[in-house]
């Protein structure tokens, strides 16, 4: 997933006449040989949305589908409803000029989401992609992790909207957000109850992130060069990964603002949500590169940064996937989300529990959009 950001961020930077056609054809070709593969004997759902692939598995936990899933959408899809929506399985972006596989009723660049009853939807209010003399951007979506909320930029309001799936209420973020402030691959980040919205612009350290209280109708600087983990209600968890020569580490940020940020020892390099207990974080091992780790995973204290233990990770597919710590769904399991480094599974997302008392590793359910990088899954982080 990295590499996949680096190499839109590099193409931004040295071609200014790039165009998102361009940009998506030329991705194509790279993911000719894509290899989507589905099904298992512990799959109990399988879902043909629209162009994504998801296979559920069993006991997945209140992030995921726990039921079998099958739908397919083959003709016109109608734009989200007013009102009356359930709560979302995911949500993906579409491109249409490509050689490979589109899905039905494309539209270029545009997010739509898919509810967990099967149900897919347009999304016209959420800007997706923006083609600029510098390349394309892509502007970010969040859902709650019980898949009810969601926010996005709504580019005729210059800024961010949240919205309640079921009771259509919708508000508009407080304060006027440049489309330039956010960066090439900004990171969109919601608390639970859909109060508090927050954005960074990593992986650049050049725009200023922001949390904003849209009940209270103010707002707060987030630092440069950090990324949101998560928010509860009091803190916004971020993360630096020891790139650009920076240290890693962990700031647990009270929602005013200050706080100060801990550094940990340069070899972790991947860091969870804050755990239910609010002491600590997950964190993954650096393997021999950037994109790699050892087989163990570490809880931090989430304030002094000192190990509270360590295990190895058991069940794990053989292999080296990256991963991502994201939510937990228990004070014992913190889920992952891997993208196979196998270059013919760059479209491959598989999200995992690991228990970190026992190491035990469990397999959630195994998406296949357009590109990993296009995809929202509530409560998982993307495997960067």
């Amino acid at each position: 997933m990295s590499r996949l950001r680096e190499a839109l961020d590099n193409a931004a930077a040295d071609a200014p006449t790039l165009n998102l056609a361009d940009w998506a054809i030329t991705s194509s070709r790279r993911r000719r040989k894509t290899r989507m593969a589905a099904g298992s004997a512990a799959v109990i759902g399988l879902a043909v949305l629209a162009g994504v692939v998801l296979d559920v598995f069993p006991g997945t936990g209140p992030l995921m589908a726990d039921k079998a899933v099958v739908a397919v959408q083959t003709g016109k899809i109608a734009d989200l409803p007013s009102r009356g929506v359930g709560p979302l399985s995911h949500a993906y972006r579409t491109f249409c000029l490509i050689s490979g596989p589109i899905p039905p009723d494309c539209r270029n660049g545009k997010w739509r989401v898919v509810a967990l009853s099967g149900e897919t939807y347009h999304l016209p209010q959420a800007l997706g992609t923006l083609s600029t003399k510098s390349g394309p951007k892509f502007y970010p979506l969040a859902i709650s992790r019980d898949g009810r909320i969601i926010a996005y930029y709504n580019q005729s309001a210059k800024t961010f909207k949240v919205r309640d799936l079921a009771s259509g209420t919708e508000q508009t973020a407080p304060v006027a957000i440049a489309e330039a402030e956010l960066g090439g691959n900004a990171h969109l980040e919601l608390s639970d109850d859909g109060r508090y919205l927050a954005f960074t612009g990593y992986p650049s350290r050049k725009e200023d992130g922001l949390l904003i209280d849209m009940r209270a109708r103010t707002t707060t600087p987030l630092p440069v060069g950090w990324d949101l983990r998560s928010i509860d209600g009091t803190t916004v968890t971020l993360a630096r990964y020891g790139r650009y020569g920076e240290k890693p580490g962990i700031w647990v940020m009270p929602l005013a603002g200050g706080g100060s940020p801990i550094t940990v020892d340069e070899t972790y390099t991947r860091f969870s949500a804050l755990a239910p207990n609010g002491a600590a974080v997950a964190a993954l091992r650096r393997g021999q590169s950037l994109d790699s780790h050892d087989d163990t995973i570490t809880v931090l204290d989430a304030r002094t940064g000192k190990v509270k233990k360590t295990v190895t990770m058991r069940g794990l597919p053989k292999g080296s996937p990256t991963l991502t710590p994201g939510v937990w769904l228990s004070v014992a399991e913190v889920t992952l989300a891997a993208l196979p480094s196998d270059r013919w599974n760059e479209n491959r997302q598989i999200t995992y529990a690991v228990n970190v008392e026992t190491g035990q590793v469990r397999q959630l359910a195994v998406y296949h959009p357009q590109n990993v990088m296009h995809l929202v899954i509530p409560g998982v982080p993307a495997a960067f």
